[in-house]
């Protein structure tokens, strides 16, 4: 935890407390000055907990800092209940209706009543809170001097140095991975022999210092280096400084022993590069962290004698930044089944123990340290049996968070626990957050950070965007591997990931220890006692009305995820009042019933449904405060206004048409269209709509002043239809001629025929403005190709799918000079070639091909001059299909479909080994 962590706390998740108490409090000058002292008050504890946390020793201080930062944690969600239920009182008033003149002002003087009581309650549990904080304060306090700390900021305790990493006496599975390494470090004909630095990173506990070791210790690397040197920067000093030195020192040892006693620390730098200019040499850094590869890296010159440097790192980001250039990353992966249970039954594995074995395994997810973890706890059983696996199975979580239990954990528990610390304030809640979907589940990151966003899990007193510091905290758990990405994007980004199985089961286990989500599953088959306190409720098993009682209130609930029945879940979620998140699109008995009893949940940020839902109710108005609303796993095809007239909706998902009776109401289509005009729509995504005989969506396009992406259906489409779709779409693509677009576009015209996308007419852009997108996808039927493409000359990127790809597509795609991201489908792909000088800016580009008849297109040098990632999902690829890769500087990654053949897999592999790849 950072040293200002109070502080930082203090200003993310007070700043809506305070904002509530400047607001409300204005109202009444009595409370003005008692609103001032609080905020005075909570400002001093804050800032003496930093001070209380910064005298303790680096490692006391973690472990304090870690029961500091849950108590913040549950503090943060109290105050976000108790500014919510103040809130929800003064509203829900305003929200009734109805009556005469008398009856509304009898009404309007209760509800100031109920005002002044609610404020008065309110400064009650905020003088409670701040009691609260002052009582964690006085046990950080008793914590320093429980441990040795002493009242002038110093430390009876000295801090312990970090031990190494253990390597595996006879590690299993890495046969492979030791010879992918191995040719790593070899020369390559015809390349420079300049130095690589080539990185190994991956989650704790996956064997990569086990696999570095074995490189290093391998016979071919005996022969080919002159000299060598292996480091472990993890028992390194904790100072960036010392740290180095004790690096550079370890290493000058290693190769010159001799001169080591007669350098002094301020020239070990000068003396390696020195001892190292003539040889080619191999320096192996295990742990390495940003800071000591940035201070270290001088002293390895590149000498000219393709010398190698193998570091290994848990950071996804320091592996990228050491290997940058001319090196190489290599990601380590999890083991697969067969390998994973010679390391959990080394012995004799009977079916019994196989059967009951397979969840367990299931749950290590290939992780080398949790599965020796398992096998030690196994041997010291007197007999393993399949029940056994089972009962681990269950309480494996339990072994991964409780520091008395079994030691066979405590090396596993010293990792994820490693991991863990690193997270603080919003961050730690978005780990924490990973225990509501379940394990092995695979999740979509823009869902993911939208419910961040519905949750208030960014934000910021700063000036950032919520969504910049949303992305932030979910690009961290990818950083640091907790996650894995299953599919990314055009541009890089994570499109699918899942988290790792045993990490998913740590932090599982503590967000239930810490009522930050109650589960309903398999393994939780009840909700426990303590249900209604958790912030998160999830249910992928069981019936959940079967455990709550009728009274209990659920107000403290912020979502609901349920992957099953949702019949069972509905009575429960009509007592969480102020819920935020409910996610159902996962329920398949979902029904149109059940929508109106969600429909009365006046805070609800998010909504997801699935299921047999075919009819949204008009009664979705009382939803004023959605910002999401995906109907993408329904069977809802016609949406009535009240929907679009959502003054929070932002992100619309669905394939829909406007409700055909509304299209056909002038006044409620006027009325549509003033709401727009008026600027009183958040409306950015419209994803999307499906064209039908009225104009619909197509008239209100021009209106919607804040839509940045639009995803549009062509299937009922009439010759008087072209007209009004071109000049929507000319609208939509319109931005002043001095600004780059934001906004997406997406057509899907597959239905339509084949002349349908080329008959789409522009007029002259205005003096003034452009026509540009960032974004275009086209699905349909090209035969020529669109004019209208070609206009768009800063478009970033570009998405084609059609049933031939012919080469004036692809000619005239080359002349699109800041295109980045390129993805061509389609079924057949004519004979062409790609110029020098076309594509100057492409970095990556993806061709998906089902019939290779006239092979992959012609790659002139000079051509994708910025190449950085190459991808062919092509079935029929044979070889390299005379594509030249040293011809790409730049490329980094090279993707070939699973299904081509192990000779063509094996071409391809020997073509990447090359620098630069």
């Amino acid at each position: 935890m950072e040293s200002a962590a109070a502080s930082a706390f203090l200003k993310i998740v007070m700043g809506r407390l305070f904002l509530v108490l400047e607001k409300e409090y204005s109202k009444n000058k009595g409370l003005a000055q008692e609103t001032q002292s609080i905020q005075q008050d909570l400002r001093m504890i804050a800032a003496a907990m930093d001070d209380e946390l910064r005298v303790l020793g680096r490692n006391h201080r973690a472990a304090v800092a870690r029961q500091y930062s849950e108590e913040m944690l549950d503090l943060q969600h109290d105050i976000e209940d108790c500014v919510d239920r103040f809130m929800h009182r003064l509203r829900c008033k305003q929200r009734a209706g109805g009556g005469g003149a008398a009856s509304s002002l009898v009404r309007r003087v209760a509800h100031e009543v109920k005002k002044v009581q609610s404020r008065s309650s309110f400064a009650d549990e905020i003088q409670k809170l701040k009691r609260r904080l002052k009582e964690t304060l006085e046990r950080v306090k008793n914590a320093r001097f429980q441990i040795g700390g002493q009242p002038n900021g110093s430390s009876s305790t000295a801090p312990t140095p970090t031990p190494s990493r253990v390597v595996a006496r006879n590690p299993v599975g890495i046969e492979k991975p030791v010879e992918e390494l191995l040719s790593l470090l070899d020369e390559v004909d015809g390349e420079p022999e300049q130095l690589r630095v080539i990185s190994i990173v991956g989650f704790g506990g996956l064997g990569k210092t086990t696999l570095a070791r074995a490189v290093y210790d391998s016979p071919r690397t005996r022969e080919k280096f002159d000299c060598r040197a292996w480091v472990s920067a993890a028992s390194s000093s904790a100072t960036t400084r010392d740290g180095m030195r004790e690096i550079l020192s370890d290493v000058l040892q290693q190769i010159s022993p001799e001169d080591t006693m007669n350098v002094d620390s301020q020239h070990l730098e000068l003396s390696i590069k020195e001892y190292l200019k003539d040889k080619r040499y191999l320096i192996v850094i295990d742990d390495i962290r940003m800071d000591e590869w940035s201070n270290v890296k001088l002293a390895f010159e590149d000498n000219s004698k393709s010398s190698r440097i193998l570091l290994t790192t848990t950071i996804q980001s320091v592996a990228s930044m050491c290997s940058y250039g001319n090196g190489y990353v290599y990601q380590m992966n999890s083991l697969g089944e067969e390998d994973s249970k010679k390391i959990a039954f080394p012995w004799l594995c009977s079916p019994e123990l196989e059967q009951g074995s397979t969840e367990l395994l299931r749950k290590c997810d290939g992780h080398p340290l949790a599965l020796v973890s398992v096998s030690d706890y196994l041997k010291s059983s007197s007999e393993p049996t399949g029940e056994l696996c089972e009962k681990l199975c269950r309480d494996l979580g339990f072994h991964l968070n409780e520091m008395h239990v079994h030691d066979n954990f405590s090396d596993l528990k010293e990792v994820l626990i490693d991991n863990y610390d690193s997270f603080t304030g919003h961050a730690l809640t978005c780990l924490l957050y990973l225990g509501i979907f379940p394990n092995n589940r695979p999740f979509r990151r823009k869902v993911v950070i939208r419910r961040w966003l519905a949750e208030g899990y960014a934000r910021t007193d700063s000036l950032r965007h919520e969504q910049d510091i949303a992305d932030e905290n979910f690009n961290k758990l990818i950083n640091r591997n907790i996650i894995q990405p299953i599919d990314t994007r055009n541009n890089s980004k994570v499109k699918t990931c899942k988290a790792h199985g045993i990490i998913h089961e740590f932090v599982q286990h503590k967000s239930l220890s810490q009522s930050f989500v109650a589960t309903l599953s398999h393994d939780y088959p009840r909700l426990g006692a303590n249900a209604n306190k958790a912030r998160h409720i999830s249910v992928h098993g069981g019936k959940p009305t079967e455990c709550v009682a009728s009274d209990e209130d659920f107000s403290r609930v912020r979502s609901v995820t349920v992957f099953g029945d949702a019949d069972g879940a509905i009575s429960y979620i009509r007592k969480c009042k102020l819920v935020r998140v409910l996610d159902l699109e996962e329920c398949p008995d979902l029904n149109d019933h059940h929508l109106k009893h969600i429909c009365k949940l006046w805070h609800l940020k998010y909504l997801s449904l699935g299921g047999t839902s075919c009819e949204l109710p008009r009664c979705i108005e009382g939803l004023h405060c959605i910002e999401t609303l995906d109907l993408r796993r329904t069977k809802i095809r016609f949406l009535p206004t009240e929907a679009i007239m959502l003054p929070h909706l932002t992100n619309l998902f669905g394939e829909f048409m406007l409700d055909k009776d509304d299209t056909k109401n002038v006044k409620k289509m006027s009325k549509l269209e003033k709401f727009f005009t008026g600027n009183k729509s958040n409306l950015q995504i419209l994803a999307g709509f499906v064209t039908d005989s009225s104009k619909g969506f197509l008239q209100l396009i021009g209106h919607m002043k804040k839509l940045r992406k639009v995803k549009i259906w062509c299937k009922y489409v009439s010759s008087n239809y072209i007209g009004d779709l071109s000049q929507a779409i000319q609208l939509f693509t319109m931005v002043p001629i001095d600004r780059p677009s934001d906004r997406s576009l997406s057509i899907d015209s597959k239905e339509c025929s084949e002349d349908f996308l080329n008959s789409l007419n522009f007029d002259l852009c205005p003096e003034g403005f452009k026509y540009d997108l960032r974004s275009l996808k086209i699905y349909g039927k090209l035969s020529p190709f669109l004019p209208f493409v070609t206009l768009l000359s800063g478009l970033i990127e570009l998405s084609v799918s059609s049933d031939t790809l012919t080469r004036d597509v692809l000619s005239a795609l080359g002349n699109l000079s800041r295109l980045l991201y390129l993805k061509l489908t389609a079924n057949q792909l004519e004979t062409s070639e790609i110029k020098q000088g076309a594509f100057p800016s492409l970095r990556r580009l993806c061709f998906v091909v089902q019939s290779l008849t006239s092979g992959l297109p012609t790659i002139e040098q000079g051509a994708l001059p910025n190449l950085v990632s190459l991808q062919l999902l092509c079935q029929g690829l044979v070889g390299v299909s005379g594509i030249k890769i040293r011809h790409f500087k730049h490329l980094k990654e090279i993707t070939i479909d699973d299904k081509v053949s192990e000779r063509t897999k094996q071409d391809w592999e020997q073509a990447s080994k090359g620098p630069s790849k």
